[in-house]
C-alpha cells in the first residue's frame, strides 16, 4: 500500500497527526499495536485530557483537533467538559468518537500491527514492514510519524535513542488505573469535611464531587497493618469520569526495568491487579461513601509513562521547561510541571518558574528526527531530556505536536522538501488557521 502519511501509534499524538493530515487532503494510515485508538487514553485508562490548559486551569494553551474531540464527547455524554485543568471522559465513548472520526476522514487503520522492519534509502524511509500473526505487509509513504510512545520507528530507523534517565537509564513507574462505580458522593464529601487530614476532596462549580485524594495518614496506617497492599504509593487519587458515582483511581505503581520483556510486563500487570483488589477492599471498608462501591473494570493494558525517546534536531531540556523557554520555531505550548513517578522518591513535581499559569514552547526541531529526512517523533517519544519529557508528555500537548507534524508533512509533499527544510513561518501560519494556539 502507498500513502502520503503513515502514523505509527494511534494514541493522542497519533490521532492528532492522522486527523490533521486527512483534513489537509493527505492519504493517511495509522499502524496501531492494540485493538483501539486512543493509546493511554483508552488502553491505559488515563481518562483525562491534560495539557489543554495551564496547570492552574485558567488559560487555554492548546486548540484545534482536541476541541472537536471534546465537543463530540459532550454530544454523547462522554464528558461534562473541563474540570479544573483537565477534561475527564469515559473510555468507551472516547473509542467510539475516535473510530468515527477516523472513518469519516477515510483513514486506513491497521489494528494489532507492529513495525517489524524499516527500509531506509538515502536518509529517507522508503517503506515499513508491519506484522500481524506471522503475516507481514509492506507499506510505503512519503512521510512517516513516530507516535508509538516507545520511539519504535525512530529507533529501528536510526539505531539510536535516549532511554530512561540520562545517568541510570531507569524508567518512570507504570500505573494500572481502574474504575469504581456506586460511590455515594455526598457521604465522601461529608467525611472529608470532618476528616480533612485523611481525605481531601475537590468540588466542581456545581458543588459536585470531582476529585478525591486519600491522604498518606490513612493509607500508611493500613499499609503498616498489612491491610492495604500498595508497595510503591502512599496515597490514592480518584477523579470523576463524567457520571455520578463513577471514578477512576490512579494509585497502583509498578517498576518495569525492561519494557521489551513480555515476562516482566506480565509480572508487573499481575502485581498491579493485586494492588487494585486490595485498594478497592480498603476503600469499601475504611472510607464512608464507598461501602456499596464496586469494581467496574481496570485498564486493558498498563499505563507506561516513558521508555525510549527519539533523538531530534533539538533536544528539549529541563531548563527549557522550567524557564518557560520561547522558540522562534514554536509549534505547540505546554504548561504542565515536571511530573516524575520515581521508584525511590515516589511521585515528585518540579513546577515552572513562571507559576502555575505559565507555559513553555515546543520547538519544531524537537519533533524532527535527526538523520532521517522524512520522519517526525511526537508525543511521549519526543526528543527531550528525561525530566523535560516528564512534562511534555501530557496528551493535550501531544495532540498539538501531532497536528504540527501532519501540517509539516503536507508542506513537505507540496514543496518537495525535507522535514528540516520546511518553512517555519508558513507552518506556523497554517497551524494558527487550523485553530492551534502558538
Amino acid at each position: 500500500m502507498d500513502y502520503d502519511l503513515v502514523v505509527v501509534g494511534g494514541g493522542p499524538a497519533g490521532i492528532g497527526t492522522a486527523f490533521t493530515g486527512a483534513k489537509l487532503g493527505l492519504k493517511v494510515a495509522i499502524i496501531e499495536r492494540f485493538n483501539m485508538l486512543g493509546g493511554n487514553w483508552t488502553n491505559g485508562y488515563v481518562l483525562s485530557i491534560l495539557g489543554v490548559y495551564t496547570y492552574s486551569g485558567n488559560t487555554k494553551i492548546v486548540g484545534g483537533i482536541v476541541d472537536e474531540i471534546i465537543e463530540r464527547l459532550k454530544e454523547i455524554n462522554g464528558t461534562k467538559g473541563k474540570i479544573g485543568n483537565f477534561v475527564p471522559f469515559r473510555p468507551d465513548e472516547m473509542k467510539l468518537i475516535l473510530d468515527t472520526m477516523a472513518k469519516e476522514l477515510n483513514i486506513d487503520v491497521y489494528f494489532s500491527s507492529l513495525v517489524k522492519n524499516v527500509v531506509v534509502k538515502n536518509n529517507r524511509i522508503e517503506k515499513i514492514i508491519i506484522s500481524k500473526k506471522g503475516r507481514t505487509k509492506s507499506i510505503k509513504a512519503k512521510v512517516f510519524v513516530d507516535s508509538s510512545g516507545d520511539a519504535d520507528l525512530a529507533y529501528i530507523s536510526t539505531k539510536q535513542a535516549m532511554i530512561g534517565k540520562e545517568d541510570t537509564h531507569e524508567h518512570q513507574e507504570a500505573t494500572l488505573p481502574f474504575r469504581i462505580g456506586g460511590i455515594n458522593e455526598k457521604e465522601v464529601i461529608d467525611f472529608a469535611k470532618k476528616n480533612n487530614d485523611l481525605v481531601n476532596v475537590v468540588l466542581d462549580d456545581n458543588g459536585n464531587l470531582s476529585r478525591i485524594k486519600i491522604l498518606p495518614k490513612l493509607v500508611e496506617k493500613y499499609k503498616e497493618e498489612q491491610i492495604l497492599y500498595l508497595p510503591l504509593a502512599n496515597q490514592e487519587f480518584l477523579f470523576n469520569t463524567g457520571r455520578e458515582g463513577e471514578f477512576v483511581c490512579n494509585a497502583t505503581h509498578v517498576i518495569i526495568n525492561d519494557f521489551t520483556d513480555g515476562k516482566e510486563i506480565a509480572n508487573a500487570i499481575i502485581d498491579a491487579r493485586k494492588q487494585i483488589i486490595s485498594s478497592l477492599n480498603f476503600l469499601k471498608k475504611e472510607v464512608p461513601g464507598f461501602e456499596n462501591s464496586y469494581l467496574i473494570d481496570s485498564a486493558p493494558f498498563i499505563g507506561i509513562r516513558e521508555t525510549r525517546r527519539a533523538i531530534g534536531e533539538y533536544v528539549l531540556t529541563k531548563d527549557d521547561v522550567l524557564n518557560n523557554r520561547r522558540f522562534d520555531d514554536v509549534i505547540a505550548r505546554c504548561g504542565h510541571p515536571i511530573e516524575v513517578h520515581d521508584k525511590k522518591k515516589g511521585v515528585y513535581y518540579i513546577y515552572l518558574n513562571g507559576g502555575n499559569d505559565s507555559w513553555y514552547e515546543i520547538p519544531y526541531r524537537a519533533i524532527v528526527v535527526k538523520g532521517i529526512d522524512n520522519l517526525f517523533a511526537v508525543g511521549r517519544c519526543i526528543s527531550a531530556e528525561f525530566e523535560a519529557q516528564a512534562s511534555a508528555r501530557v496528551s493535550g500537548t501531544a495532540i498539538a505536536m501531532g497536528e504540527a507534524a501532519a501540517t509539516a508533512a503536507y508542506l513537505m509533499i507540496k514543496k518537495n522538501v525535507k522535514a528540516k527544510e520546511v518553512d517555519i513561518k508558513e507552518l506556523q501560519e497554517m497551524l494558527k488557521n487550523q485553530g492551534a494556539i502558538i
